[in-house]
């Protein structure tokens, strides 16, 4: 080849990095010096978190399937898991012959690349789900298992971002987080989009993009929630210990909104905050942060498919790390921590599908006793007119006893021959 040629090759190979990093650097944070760095052989990297889930799927088809459909705009799995007993009813049985829909629940992980802790809480929720399948019956880890199979209608989209964390993965850039075009995909969503509790300019990392639902990502939350009416829906986080009830937005936090099912949220918040040893402070976003954020999920959840339960969650830290030039360690503990610390906050999941599942079924005995009182009215016409029908029939007996001249409605005799005849008849035979 000639030695311009292989000049100019090179040459634009240097251009194309250059770009790519310039992307990579402006668009977000830039890299860091990391205090410490996620070690494989504990964390899962995007391509055997794919594996991992894959694999636990195929040993459970009877409750657990995968939808492929679901991509990002690059082309990769958005890794959307089906979970509930498909060989069983779809439905929950109240009393005797009473039955009531599935709890519906929508579970988000992996919106932005570098929260790597609440997708690993996820596969540790799904390992001690299907390790109950196996468990002897009985057992608190069977029960629970039987519980959510039989009760529960999940729908788990495990890595919402998969573009941007393989960005991450490949620049070793952790303080990644964005999409594959640098837009917070939890930024992008079609409630009070555009405030100022976002960002219009492409080199923020909180840049909102050109317009709602920009981000192909954001497709599978769309069409799930048109497709099935949840109960509830949780967008999980981490960087701090906080349990976030809708609205983030700058016109709620101006107004005051809150979402219209806020008691049993709150309710459920508490629950949940007192659920692991460590604890977690809940409230309105608005409220618990000096920020705003404009067009966030979990408000989109509740405002817009007026979800009764929609939350952000923020799992890690418990305790504030060192703060400095650095990302993973303000998202994510240390490599040899990470199974301690999903075991630990393992008990939040449970408290959360053991409170919905009782909510559920309450619902269902409220409608009940609702269907009761509207066919009420007509059971209480049917014994006002026996009422009234027995009434006659005593006043009609009392009526043939009282004298003649007493009756409400004195009769004329009337003798007929056939009426005399009988009448003769007895007489002869008395005689």
């Amino acid at each position: 080849m000639a030695p311009h040629k292989i000049f100019f090759i090179v040459l634009l190979h240097l251009i194309i990095n250059l770009l790519v990093d310039n992307i990579v650097k402006g668009i977000d944070v830039k890299p860091q010096k990391e205090i410490y760095l996620p070690n494989y052989n504990f964390y899962h990297n995007i391509s055997s978190l794919e594996n991992k889930i894959n694999e636990i799927v195929q040993r459970n088809t009877n409750y657990m399937r995968i939808d492929t459909n679901y991509r990002s705009r690059l082309g990769r799995s958005q890794l959307v898991i089906h979970i509930t007993n498909f060989t069983g009813s779809t439905s929950t049985q109240l009393f005797k012959n009473t039955m009531t829909p599935k709890l519906k629940v929508l579970l988000s992980f992996g919106e932005h690349a570098r929260e790597f802790l609440p997708v690993e809480s996820m596969l540790f929720f799904l390992s001690n789900l299907t390790a109950g399948l196996s468990s002897v019956p009985g057992s608190y880890a069977e029960q629970f298992t039987r519980s959510i199979l039989s009760k529960v209608d999940l729908f788990i989209i495990g890595m919402a971002n998969p573009d941007g964390r393989t960005l991450l993965e490949q620049k070793s850039n952790y303080c990644w987080r964005g999409t594959s075009t640098g837009v917070d995909l939890d930024r992008n969503f079609d409630w009070e989009f555009g405030g100022k509790g976002s960002s219009s300019d492409p080199y923020d990392e909180e840049y909102r993009g050109e317009q709602p639902f920009s981000e192909p990502e954001g497709k599978v939350f769309r069409e799930l929630t048109l497709k099935y009416t949840f109960d509830a829906f949780v967008s999980f986080h981490s960087g701090i210990n906080q349990i976030y009830l809708p609205y983030a937005d700058t016109k709620s936090k101006l107004e005051k909104r809150r979402p219209y099912n806020v008691e049993d949220m709150l309710d459920l918040a508490s629950e949940l905050s007192h659920a692991t040893k460590r604890g977690y402070t809940y409230g309105h976003s608005y409220a618990l942060n000096h920020y705003t954020a404009d067009g966030t999920i979990f408000d989109f959840m509740s405002g817009s498919r007026m979800i009764p339960f929609s939350f952000a969650i923020e799992l890690w830290p418990w305790k504030q790390p060192p703060r400095g030039k650095s990302c993973f360690n303000l998202f994510n503990p240390r490599s040899e921590q990470l199974e301690t610390i999903v075991q630990e906050m393992h008990p939040l999941y449970v408290k959360f599908f053991q409170y919905l599942i009782d909510w559920k079924l309450s619902q269902g005995i409220v409608k009940m006793k609702s269907a009761v009182l509207e066919e009420a009215p007509s059971l209480t016409f049917g014994y006002v007119l026996l009422g009234v029908v027995i009434l006659l029939t005593a006043i009609m007996a009392f009526h043939g006893r009282v004298p003649f001249c007493q009756r409400f409605q004195p009769r004329r005799r009337i003798v007929s021959l056939k009426s005399l005849s009988s009448t003769f008849s007895m007489s002869f035979m008395k005689s």
